[in-house]
């Protein structure tokens, strides 16, 4: 992925974001950073997850942020979300993955694999 990346942006991507916090998915989205770029990481890994990079790469002022509770201002975000769910332009359902509740624990395990971005679970009834 990484050097497809590179193939059709010559050198790299000036911002990437990393939702899954997935180690492999995350070291990608930092190799695929040009000079000076910024990588934000928006998954949340559990106690434990580790990434290795090599240093000489970080030195060409290239940036890893994490980021809490994506740092917005709720009372405009809100709003803008809404817009954008109304306007079609925020496909959730994309980002969905329904699972029966007797499937909890397949859903638990895509979601730890990182195949699914974000599990539902829809009650019996």
């Amino acid at each position: 992925m990484v050097a497809e990346i590179k193939k059709i942006t010559g050198h790299g991507v000036r911002f990437s974001l990393e939702t899954t916090a997935q180690p492999a998915v995350f070291r990608e989205a930092v190799e695929a950073l040009m000079p000076a770029g910024t990588c934000v990481l928006l998954g949340s890994a559990r106690a434990g997850t580790e990434v290795a990079f090599e240093m000489p790469f970080l030195q060409f002022g290239r940036v890893i942020r994490g980021v809490i509770q994506g740092e917005s201002h709720p009372q405009e975000l809100i709003p803008q979300l809404v817009d954008y769910l109304m306007q079609g332009k925020m496909p959730v359902e994309r980002m969905m993955t329904m699972y029966p509740l007797a499937e909890i624990n397949r859903a638990a395990q895509e979601s730890a694999a990182g195949t699914t971005i974000k599990p539902v679970l829809r009650m019996p009834g």
